[in-house]
This record gives structure tokens, C-alpha cells and sequence, in this order.
């Protein structure tokens, strides 16, 4: 019966869509005439409206000021933006939903730059073979930025040491690091040539630097010992500063098959080991249905099987 109660009362403190179209058509302009311009309604009928909603909610939510004009009470600034955000979701979900009627539809996905580059995008096109109907947004996600929206993304691709607890975490790959330099230090390393490493660096992403020096000490490289460290936000920048012969870098192998192949770096070292970072598909429970995104989550983990199947995990 408690149930039943709160489901009655949430029932009966939300407002029809067109009374918040009207509030916050009067919030937006700051005037009940242009609003009512605007809604193509009289400026009575807005006023009425706004009154009404008032009453619902049992506080001001529009007062005057000294000037008679019209601003909004703490209360209203704090619904107004909340509306706002409400009716923009609303209405991308309209035009979502009038999309999927033709089997198609759009999935906005925010991924993180260099994974994105130079993991994901060049196996996209065996995704659009499977779905020529459905159209991805892509959106670039750093990990020290804070999540968009769910008006704004459908789904991210994040890595994090833990999962979060804001939204559906569902765990997709575990990144394993390997020690990788240009092809001279490399060489220099393998010869013991001194003077050719002066100047030699650690590379490290900014994610990994909580153990610092003991992430290159598990490598055994004598030459290693005592250098200086330099971290990156981003793998691009680490690995073009690898490549540029900065140092030796630790990173995943799923973002080094090009570097490998074209020759700009190469492996220092046959052992690998765990990221502290596990890539995750982040959505809201609300985005688990949805067609678009239900499809590339289902393209996603398969290709990862594959992909697991045919790299087993190289061990000290």
C-alpha cells in the first residue's frame, strides 16, 4: 500500500508538459509576454499556468524586485535550470524514437582521444557494415573530466581503477603495459652505450604514477635505474615522445600496433604487465534498451572476445 501512496503522491506533484514549457519559456525570457509570444498562448494563460504551478509545488517560484520586474526566487532559478535540462532530454528523445521507426537511429559516444584513434575507429567500419542505419556521434572523454550529461552521451568508453557507482559500469577490457623506445635507444639499451643514453627518461601516463619508478624496476633494465620521470596525460603525446627518443615508455600494447608496425618504436622488453586502469562501457540503466547502443555494446564485446582469443597475455 506504501507503494501505491508514494506512487499516487509523485503522480500528483508532476506537473503537465506544457505548464513547464510555460514556466520556463518565462524564465528564459524574462517576461510573460514574449513567453507567451513564444507558446503561441495568451499572456493570461501563461500567467495561470505559472500560478498553478505555484500552488503544486506550495512555493514562489517568480517574485518582483524593487524595479517591478520579474526574477526568480531561489527556489525557481533552481527549477528552471532543472526543467530546461528535462525537456532538452525530452525532446532528443522524441527525435531518437521517431529515428528508430526506420530501424536506425544515432549513438553518442564519448571515448577517450587516443584509444579512440588508434583502437576503436579503425575497426568501425565493420560495425557500420553490420548497421548502415545507425549514425555515431563521437564526443572525446578525458579521464579528468568530469561525465557529461545523459542529455549529452549515451555512453562513454572510460578507464578507471575501480568502477564507478553512477551509472551501468560494465567491464571490457584490462590493459596490459609493455616497455617500448625508438628503435636507437632501443639498440643503445641492448648495447650498454652510455653516452647514447644520456639524457633518457621514464615515460609514464599520468593514470600509472602512483608506483612510479617501480613499474620500470620490474623490468630489470640496469640502465633504468635513477631516471628522471616524465608523465603524460595522454598516450599521444607519450608515445610521440617515445618515438621522438625521450625515453622508454610503458604502454598498452592495444594502442602500440601501429608504432610497432611502421617501425617508430619497438619492444625493449618480451614482459608485460597490468594497467592499474580497466576500460569500462559506461551508460545510464535507463540507455540499456536503447537499440543504437544495445547493438555496439553487442559489436563491442565480441570483437574483445576476438581480440582476447587471439593475443594471450605475454608474462614475465
Amino acid at each position: 500500500m506504501t507503494n501505491q501512496n508514494d506512487h499516487r503522491r509523485s503522480r500528483r506533484l508532476t506537473p503537465a508538459i506544457s505548464t513547464l514549457a510555460a514556466f520556463e519559456a518565462v524564465m528564459r525570457n524574462g517576461s510573460f509576454t514574449i513567453a507567451a509570444e513564444e507558446l503561441a498562448l495568451t499572456q493570461s494563460a501563461v500567467s495561470r499556468q505559472v500560478a498553478g504551478l505555484e500552488q503544486l509545488l506550495g512555493v514562489p517560484l517568480l517574485e518582483k524586485n524593487r524595479r517591478r520586474q520579474i526574477v526568480a526566487t531561489a527556489s525557481g532559478a533552481y527549477y528552471a535550470e532543472q526543467i530546461r535540462q528535462i525537456l532538452t532530454h525530452l525532446t532528443a528523445a522524441t527525435t531518437e524514437a521517431i529515428t528508430l521507426g526506420d530501424q536506425g537511429g544515432v549513438l553518442r559516444l564519448g571515448i577517450p582521444p587516443t584509444f579512440g584513434s588508434l583502437w576503436l575507429i579503425p575497426r568501425m567500419p565493420s560495425f557500420f557494415a553490420a548497421h548502415p542505419d545507425i549514425t555515431v556521434e563521437f564526443a572525446t572523454r578525458l579521464p579528468s573530466r568530469p561525465h557529461a550529461s545523459p542529455g549529452e552521451l549515451h555512453a562513454t568508453i572510460d578507464f578507471a581503477a575501480t568502477p564507478g557507482t553512477d551509472a551501468v559500469w560494465e567491464e571490457l577490457i584490462q590493459l596490459r603495459l609493455r616497455a617500448v623506445a625508438s628503435p636507437d635507444l632501443a639498440q643503445a639499451l641492448q648495447s650498454g652505450n652510455r653516452a647514447a643514453l644520456k639524457g633518457l627518461h621514464l615515460l609514464l601516463h599520468t593514470a600509472e604514477r602512483n608506483k612510479q619508478r617501480s613499474r620500470f624496476e620490474e623490468l630489470g633494465i640496469e640502465a633504468l635505474r635513477a631516471r628522471p620521470l616524465l608523465t603524460f596525460e595522454s598516450y599521444t603525446m607519450l608515445l610521440e615522445a617515445a618515438a621522438r627518443g625521450l625515453g622508454v615508455a610503458l604502454a598498452p600494447d592495444e594502442l602500440l600496433e601501429n608504432e610497432i608496425a611502421s617501425g617508430r618504436l619497438v619492444h625493449v622488453s618480451d614482459f608485460s604487465m597490468p594497467s592499474h586502469r580497466t576500460g569500462y562501457l559506461v551508460y545510464p540503466k535507463e540507455m540499456q534498451s536503447y537499440p543504437p547502443l544495445a547493438e555496439f555494446r553487442a559489436w563491442l564485446l565480441a570483437l574483445l572476445n576476438a581480440h582476447d582469443a587471439e593475443t594471450p597475455s605475454k608474462r614475465d
